[in-house]
């Protein structure tokens, strides 16, 4: 399933709360979503992300779409009378065996947090059953391997430094400072105007394909690809009044792993795709109407 699906199973039975004035958001299918379900889940966003997720109009849209998704494929499971599977009822009864054992079910929410966590299981059943019909084939993943091994073959990665500054003559300086082989990472802490370059030296944790880069920002992929360990853009690139002083950390060659060390994960990102298209799918053929 896909990943957003998997985290709200995972949190279902955090405490939530309800609005008391709700309000219809969205129908689906003639099915109400109301400003209560979108409140609920908020808050329980927040409260996992420990002051992380600030809450504001991008949350709500984004929760509001989650709960659209989840209504259109709990509608298509129950058309598809997966709720009276055998598989969904063992699921449902031992669910709820452990939830009364722990005796969750004398909380005050139980009955949203059931309702929920009966929604996640139906979004479960019809990821099963659409892989089951529609499986996808070892070819298939021998054949997504060999496109990506093509693509990587022979290739780089990168780990970058940044020094961002929205001042040009802080700019000048960092490239005057690293050009008399002063630290990166005391530069970058010097002139980087993002606390996170600061505490981190200046320095991106993760690697990055040069192939990727060139996808992605060919003005970053134009700057740095031709550059080696150690070394660094001579003039800073320019957006708007921030300027962008990028560092070669360090600079390897991609090894693609073996088939077999791949297949799995390979296997699972092709099913979320199956997964992805079938709800887009649901989405094109369901009327959805915001409320006015």
């Amino acid at each position: 399933m896909k990943k957003q699906n998997k985290v709200m199973l995972a949190a279902v039975w955090l405490a939530l709360s309800g609005s008391l004035s709700a309000a219809t958001v969205v129908t689906v299918n003639g099915v109400k979503i109301d400003s209560s379900d979108v409140e609920r889940r908020a808050q329980n966003v927040q409260t996992n992300s420990n002051g992380q997720v600030s809450d504001g109009p991008q949350l709500r849209q984004y929760i509001t779409n989650e709960l659209i998704t989840e209504q259109l494929v709990v509608q298509e499971a129950k058309r598809l009378k997966l709720d009276k599977s055998d598989d969904y009822k063992n699921a449902e009864a031992e669910a709820l065996k452990q939830i009364k054992e722990k005796g969750l079910d004398k909380q005050p929410n139980f009955k949203q947090n059931w309702a929920d966590y009966q929604n996640g299981l139906l979004m479960m059943a019809y990821a099963n059953h659409l892989i089951k019909q529609k499986p996808v084939t070892e070819q298939q993943v021998q054949a997504q391997y060999n496109q990506i091994k093509s693509r990587y073959h022979n290739t780089d990665e990168v780990q970058l430094g940044e020094i961002v500054t929205n001042k040009a003559a802080d700019a000048e300086a960092a490239i005057k400072e690293l050009n008399s082989k002063k630290k990166f990472a005391d530069v970058a802490k010097k002139y980087s105007m993002s606390p996170n370059t600061k505490n981190q030296g200046g320095i991106v944790p993760d690697y990055v394909s040069v192939v990727d880069l060139k996808d992605a920002n060919t003005l970053v992929h134009q700057a740095v690809s031709g550059l080696s360990k150690g070394q660094f853009t001579k003039t800073p690139l320019k957006d708007g009044d921030v300027n962008l002083i990028l560092y070669i950390n360090d600079k390897r060659k991609i090894s693609v792993p073996e088939f077999a060390k791949m297949k799995e994960q390979l296997t699972r990102g092709m099913e979320d795709e199956v997964l992805s298209q079938a709800i887009d799918t649901l989405g094109k053929n369901a009327k959805i109407v915001p409320a006015k």
